[in-house]
């Protein structure tokens, strides 16, 4: 074989290792986390996720969802 041919199949075998692994074939994406906190300010019974959520947002969270079977208030945010 000559070099120029060695040269070219082990180029295309790099690239064919690099794409099996994922790392030639697109942007890679990291996965955030979601933390929980019981809302503080949130004192009734959770009906709304909407209000759940207005309420968590002015304690400096980005949402919140009405849980559980006592249907508590639990702010939600990025960590």
């Amino acid at each position: 074989m000559r070099p120029s041919m060695k040269l070219l199949a082990t180029f295309l075998l790099v690239v064919m290792c690099l794409m099996a692994n994922g790392m030639g074939g697109g942007p890679m994406v990291a996965e955030a986390r979601t933390c929980e906190s019981q809302s503080h300010k949130f004192k009734s019974a959770c009906l709304s996720d909407t209000n759940c959520g207005n309420v968590c947002k002015s304690e400096g969270f980005h949402g919140g969802k009405c849980r559980g079977f006592r249907r508590r208030c639990f702010c939600t945010k990025h960590c």
